[in-house]
C-alpha cells in the first residue's frame, strides 16, 4: 500500500490487550458505583469495547498458533460500509477501525481450516466476549437494564450474522474455500 504508514504488530497487539484490559477493569469497577445509571453506562462501553478492541488480536492469537504471519497493524474504515445498508453504511465509512495485515504467502502454506479458524476468529470473540459483560451485570443492575445489555448483545449477534458472509470475516473464509 503506496503511502500507507503500518503500526508494529507488537503495537497493535499491547493496544488490544489494553484496551480488552480497560474493558475488564470496567466490569470489574462497574459495581463500585452507587448509582445503576453509572454501572449500566459502565457495561454498556465495555461491551463496545469487547466488540472492537480483541478482534484482531484474535485474529493474531489463533493464526499464530495455525502458522499464519502478520505484517502490520493499519487504521482503516470498516468493512460495513460495504453493506450497501444507508444509515449504517454511512456512519461506518467514517468510523476507524483497527485492521490486521496478513502476510499471505504464510497463508498459503497453512491448511484451510486453519485459515478458517483465524478469520473466524475475530467474528466469534466480538460476538462472544460482550455476553460476559451480561452476566457480570446480573447481579450488579435492575433486571431491565441487564436486558438491555442482553438485547444489545444479541443485536450485535444477529448483525454479525448478517454482515460476516457478506463483508467480514466469514466472507474471508467463503474466498479461501473456492
Amino acid at each position: 500500500m503506496r503511502g500507507t504508514r503500518g503500526i508494529p504488530v507488537l503495537i497493535g497487539n499491547i493496544i488490544g490487550i489494553a484496551s480488552s484490559c480497560f474493558a475488564g477493569y470496567l466490569i470489574y469497577s462497574a459495581p463500585n458505583f452507587s448509582m445503576a445509571l453509572m454501572r449500566f453506562i459502565l457495561y454498556l462501553i465495555s461491551i463496545g469495547c469487547l466488540i472492537f478492541c480483541p478482534h484482531c488480536l484474535a485474529h493474531y492469537i489463533v493464526g499464530s498458533l495455525v502458522g499464519v504471519h502478520f505484517k502490520y497493524y493499519l487504521v482503516r474504515r470498516s468493512t460495513i460500509e460495504k453493506l450497501g445498508i444507508p444509515l449504517v453504511s454511512n456512519m461506518a465509512s467514517k468510523m476507524p477501525v483497527l485492521s490486521l495485515q496478513i502476510d499471505h504467502t504464510s497463508l498459503a502454506t497453512v491448511r484451510v481450516e486453519a485459515r478458517g479458524a483465524m478469520y473466524a476468529s475475530g467474528a466469534l470473540c466480538s460476538t462472544i466476549l460482550p455476553f460476559v459483560v451480561v452476566f457480570a451485570s446480573l447481579n450488579e443492575l435492575p433486571a431491565s437494564l441487564s436486558l438491555i445489555l442482553f438485547i444489545f448483545c444479541f443485536g450485535n449477534l444477529l448483525f454479525e450474522l448478517y454482515y460476516s458472509p457478506k463483508a467480514g470475516d466469514f466472507s474471508r473464509i467463503k474466498r479461501h474455500l473456492n
